[in-house]
Order: structure tokens, then sequence, then C-alpha cells
């Protein structure tokens, strides 16, 4: 997984690079096949927006965060992330065919004799 981080306004740091990879890495899911994430950083005035976008296979998740913080606003970001990717993965996993074994039994079952 690729990982982009882009500052507007400021300069990115080691230490904010550090950070930032160590909060977007567990969002490499395999069941999604997630390819990059963005990372944008600015700062207005007397706070910062981060802004997120996540590129799988078949779907681009966003999410974007205001905060004074800095960091606390990457770790909003990534979370509000983290739950798209989780509803995503479990609307994926639901999708997917009943077993052979499992569709029998039920239709044993329900027969009369």
């Amino acid at each position: 997984m690729l990982i982009n981080v882009t500052g507007r306004q400021f300069e990115i740091t080691p230490a904010i690079q550090t950070q930032a990879e160590m909060v977007l890495a567990p969002l490499d899911i395999p069941a999604l096949k997630v390819s990059s994430v963005n990372a944008v950083m600015s700062r207005e005035k007397n706070h910062f927006m981060v802004s997120l976008v996540l590129n799988c296979k078949y779907h681009t998740l966003k999410a974007e965060v205001e905060d004074f913080d800095l960091y606390r606003a990457l770790d909003a970001a990534a979370a509000k992330v983290e739950t798209q990717c989780m509803a995503l993965k479990e609307k994926i996993q639901d999708h997917r065919s009943v077993a052979v074994n499992e569709t029998d039994a039920g239709q044993t079952g329900n027969q009369e004799s």
C-alpha cells in the first residue's frame, strides 16, 4: 500500500510523516485490496484540516476532519475511514454465495416424508 502525505501551507516534518504512516498502516485490509492512501494536511490560521482518500480496487473512501491539533485531526480522519472500510468489508462478505453443503442441508430439513 502506497501512503502519500502532502502538506499545504506548512512543511511535513519526519515526525508527522512517521505518525501518518503509523496511523494509516492498519487500513491495509487484504479483502478490500487497498492500493493507496492520500493524506492532505492543510493549515489555516489557527487550525488544521486533514483530508484522507483511500483507493481500493472498486471503491474510493474519503474523510475530512478539521481540528486545532494536527495529530488529533489525523487520528479522527483515520477512524472515519476505518469505519467506512469495516462497513464495506461487511457488505462485501454479506454478498458472498452460500456453500453447497449449507443449501443441501437446509432443503432436506424442510421436506416431508
